[in-house]
């Protein structure tokens, strides 16, 4: 009787297997034969699964934004302004060991920006972000809790460049916890402090 073989499982071993090797050996130095010997399999098994180390290359990029959308596209959306703002510091506010991932993923997959199709890939994660959030500000502009001034496409991409931006630090510079929580609660006062509806003052 034929083995069975769980593929999703094999897949998941295989991505671990190349990050592995692509941060021990960096990654153009890294050939699909390194992968596949980490990995325990013939090349030509490998193969069944990735076509080349690009493909590799895209779905452990794809594996790590999947994990990110489902923790902040899940749920209703918020009913206050300050709530959202609560969500954001939850969200933002990850292990560190989750936060180095942008180090590896620079050290590792930078190169890869010179490819336009990789840097498109990437694109459409932020643009699928941006949505999401555009849709919760647009939600919170209709209850009178952001300013109806903003355009909320606009509003919610700067959002995803900040979140990016934030995380990255703490990955990259081994910001310490305390340090970084605090640097997390004013960023979001002040972003907060730009959505609020401004009052009218002839009132």
């Amino acid at each position: 009787m034929p083995k069975v073989v769980d593929k999703a499982r094999m897949r998941d071993e295989i991505l671990e297997a190349a990050m592995g090797v692509f941060v021990e050996k960096g990654y153009h130095a890294s050939s699909v034969s390194d992968v596949a010997r980490a990995a325990g399999l013939a090349k030509g098994t490998l193969y069944i699964y990735f076509d080349s180390k690009e493909a590799m290359t895209t779905a452990i990029v794809d594996r790590h934004f999947a994990t990110l959308e489902g923790q902040i596209a899940g749920g209703e959306p918020c009913e206050t302004l300050d709530a959202f703002l609560d969500e954001l510091y939850a969200t933002m506010d990850i292990p560190a060991e989750e936060a180095s991932f942008h180090r590896v993923f620079f050290e590792v997959f930078g190169p890869s920006f010179a490819s336009d199709a990789f840097t498109c890939h990437v694109a459409r994660f932020f643009d699928r972000l941006g949505a999401h959030y555009a849709d919760r500000i647009s939600y919170l502009q209709q209850r009178g809790e952001i300013s109806d001034q903003l355009h909320a496409p606009s509003m919610a991409r700067a959002l995803a460049s900040m979140m990016d931006g934030v995380v990255l630090h703490m990955g990259l510079f081994d910001i310490n916890r305390r340090r970084y929580r605090r640097m997390l609660r004013e960023t979001i006062m002040m972003f907060g402090a730009g959505l609020r509806p401004i009052p009218d003052k002839r009132v």
